[in-house]
């Protein structure tokens, strides 16, 4: 029993001392806060490849969907005899295109004099607190609901088709964070504020500390191999893994651990530590905040084939790869109305290949292809919005490469444009309407076999796509 008692003591003094931390435990005391959001957004889409989207068959084209989402946020709390706040938070999401419902967070947090602790599945600090490019009209932009769109499962398709798939591992739609927005089972610490201004509780420097054992594991997933999972396939009598859409070791290691039937989708990172600074202020009417984030994690290896690679046995399959490294910087400046800002992202080899090569058939005859590791992995944004009354209108880009199949010499690009415009029709509720455009370049001879291919044919150096979005969304 004292054990126990220590042990809880110990964890509540991470957000405020332990003294006197006990409340009245009757439900009553707590009070229960409900809030969320229900959105529908339609797009139509102009794209000179997508063949092999099935829900935009055809070559090119003008296509249009609609995709929805409702989230519901219950956030039950309560106050101790010392101030300390403490309670749970739980958001629910129907989005999935197979009609499944998930919740991407589900976490206790404890909130007094020194800090607030987060713990249970959420998203990472850099995802939470890292800044970007403005991205407060229309969907949001070059983060927006582009990304989304008609699929069987959650995030593995788009309105567009294969424009940024891992780019810069796993940015999804976000360009300011990489593994980080996957939610998963972790513990977030945030500092106190420092240097807060006057009345202005949300000002000042705060530094943020994250652990999560996997990035892929929620709720009571856990797994303690060291091995990265296969999705794609099985090896079997020798195949040749660049074939049947098995991974081979030219593709990088979300190839190799990417998780795509579950609704938390990432790269199987182990022992995954997030550092990062946000500070925020306002100085004689000019609002400023930035951040700086780092994040670390093991890749593991891919267990599997070991031997000799021969025409007979065509693959090295316990191939290492790089951990994941990255850090992001980013920056906003606002003034009567208008905000600019951008940001930077750099995750170099993480996920790339250390060695290794590749057998493939060149003309009928077997070769190996070694593993070039070139290009880094790296994004930018830049934009700005207005405000006026209940309008709000902005710009922004992106850009991402990294050095797609890494057997090939060369690199991968996607650049996105948007601009869109945002109406406050009534308190809670919004229309906005947003064009995107896309454009993905790929190295030339860009292989089909490998997970990282993203043109839909091999003989096509890119593919561009223009998108209209209307999207209407209730908040409470």
């Amino acid at each position: 029993m004292k054990r126990a008692l220590l042990a809880g003591c110990a964890l509540v003094a991470l957000a405020a001392t332990c003294e006197n931390a006990v409340a009245d435990t009757d439900p009553g005391k707590f009070d229960i806060k409900i809030s969320g959001d229900a959105s529908i957004t339609a797009g139509y889409v102009k794209q000179n490849y997508d063949a092999q989207n099935t829900n935009q068959s055809g070559n090119g084209g003008l296509k249009g969907d609609l995709v929805n989402r409702f989230r519901l946020q219950i956030t039950p709390q309560a106050t101790a005899n010392n101030g300390m706040e403490y309670g749970a938070s739980f958001r629910l999401r129907a989005w999935r295109g197979d009609g499944m419902v998930d919740a991407d967070q589900a976490y206790m947090f404890f909130d007094g004099t020194l800090g607030r602790v987060e713990l249970g599945v959420n998203a990472g600090l850099n995802s939470q607190y890292g800044v970007s490019a403005p991205s407060g009209f229309g969907t949001g932009g070059v983060t927006g609901d582009w990304a989304d769109g008609p699929t069987n499962g959650a995030g593995a398709a788009s309105f567009i088709f294969n424009q940024n798939t891992y780019i810069a591992g796993v940015f999804g739609g976000e360009y300011n964070s990489i593994t980080s927005n996957n939610p998963s089972t972790k513990i977030n610490y945030f500092t106190p504020r420092a240097f807060a201004q006057e009345d202005a509780p949300a000002t000042g420097l705060m530094g943020m500390l994250s652990y999560a054992p996997q990035n892929v594991s929620v709720n009571t997933s856990a797994t303690r191999s060291p091995r990265a999972s296969q999705t794609y396939g099985v090896l079997a009598g020798g195949a040749n893994l660049a074939q049947g859409g098995i991974p081979n070791p030219g593709d990088s290691f979300c190839q190799f651990s990417y998780f795509s039937s579950t609704s938390v989708q990432g790269c199987a990172w182990k022992n995954v530590m997030e550092a990062g600074l946000r500070y925020d202020g306002t100085f004689n009417g000019v609002s400023l905040s930035g951040s700086a984030g780092y994040i670390h994690g093991s890749a593991g290896s891919t267990g599997g084939y070991t031997g000799a690679i021969t025409a007979a046995n065509p693959a090295d399959y316990n191939t290492g790869f790089y951990d994941l490294s990255a850090y992001q910087v980013g920056f906003q400046v606002g003034y009567a109305g208008f905000l600019v800002g951008g940001s930077y992202l750099d995750a170099g080899k993480s996920g790339y290949n250390r060695n290794g090569s590749v057998y493939r058939t060149v003309a009928g005859v077997g070769v190996l292809t070694p593993v070039q590791n070139k290009t880094g992995q790296s994004s930018i944004t830049a934009g700005f919005s207005y405000e006026t009354g209940p309008v709000v209108v902005g710009f922004n880009y992106a850009h991402g490469q990294d050095a797609g199949d890494l057997t090939l010499a060369g690199k991968r690009e996607a650049n996105l444009y948007s601009v869109g415009a945002t109406y406050t029709l009534a308190p809670g509720l919004t229309t906005s309407l947003e064009y995107l455009r896309s454009i993905t370049k790929n190295q030339n001879g860009f292989t089909e076999l490998s997970g990282d291919y993203i043109a839909g044919n091999s003989t096509w150096g890119s593919s561009n796509a223009s998108m209209l979005l209307w999207k209407n969304v209730v908040t409470f």
